[in-house]
């Protein structure tokens, strides 16, 4: 079989790689990033965030869907 070649990331994968080269490919800064108001913040992991972090995230913003 052939390998396959992937064009392009996951959005939630790109994500991860933005977190990456923002925190100077240093995983654990990525870990303890404090920048709650960026828009990959709940996506720093590679994965989809908790329902706990979506709740936590609505009440510091106010509410806001």
């Amino acid at each position: 079989m052939a390998k396959r070649i992937k064009l392009y990331d996951t959005p939630i994968k790109a994500m991860r790689k933005k977190c990456l080269e923002c925190s100077y490919d240093q995983v654990k800064e990525v870990r303890l990033c404090e920048v709650v108001s960026c828009a990959c913040w709940p996506y720093r992991f590679g994965r989809r965030p908790d329902k706990a972090t979506l709740d936590t995230l609505k009440e510091y913003y106010g509410g806001k869907p």
